[in-house]
């Protein structure tokens, strides 16, 4: 069944699985950002 996926579809499969990454970081750059404003580092 993974023969029929298409160039499409794999395309957007690795493109939504990019964004998922981008923002998870950003999200803990958020984090550790507020951490050192808390802590008055930043």
């Amino acid at each position: 069944m993974d023969s029929h996926i298409n160039l499409g579809t794999k395309f957007l499969n690795g493109f939504l699985s990019l964004m998922i990454v981008v923002l998870v970081l950003i999200l803990a750059a958020v984090v550790v950002t507020l951490l050192l404003a808390v802590l008055g580092i930043v």
